[in-house]
């Protein structure tokens, strides 16, 4: 995955910002062949969402389908699509619970913070296979104007 330096200290924002409930938002962008061959996410633009879930938002998270529909239709206006989400952990580790197992679409990326006392501790990202879970992937934070 690849995404810009101030995108991703915006996402640390958000999840200090959140704390103690899970912050969670999507990002926009495409995917490209990267040098070895392989599938890359680029991140282009991130759209910091409202955890709706009723209960648990300590551990938890939920994105409202209206909200998901409004960044997609931005994203497609701006020529991109939803290529992942991200979202906190609060106090524990930077890997996917079965929340995040159950909310992640085949082909997206998710981007896992993890907070320890407000503090990140870890960043992670994941991509959805089509069959058999997730694969984790490198992040390369870019200054902008690169990449």
């Amino acid at each position: 995955m690849q995404i810009h330096r101030r995108q991703f200290e915006i996402i640390q924002e958000h999840a200090i910002g959140e704390h103690p409930y899970e912050c969670c938002g999507l990002m926009a962008g495409y995917r490209r062949a990267n040098r070895k061959g392989e599938t890359e996410t680029v991140v282009c633009e991130i759209a910091p969402c409202t955890n709706v879930l009723y209960s648990g938002r300590e551990h938890g998270f939920e994105i409202s389908y209206s909200e998901y529909v409004d960044v997609e239709r931005e994203a497609r206006s701006m020529g991109l699509e939803i290529v992942g989400s991200y979202h906190s952990h609060i106090d524990s580790a930077a890997v996917p619970s079965n929340n995040d197992i159950n909310f992640a679409r085949p082909g997206h990326s998710m981007l896992i913070i993890a907070l320890e006392h407000r503090i990140p501790a870890g960043v992670t990202s994941w991509l959805r296979r089509d069959v058999g879970g997730f694969h984790q992937e490198p992040i390369r934070v870019e200054e902008a104007g690169k990449g």
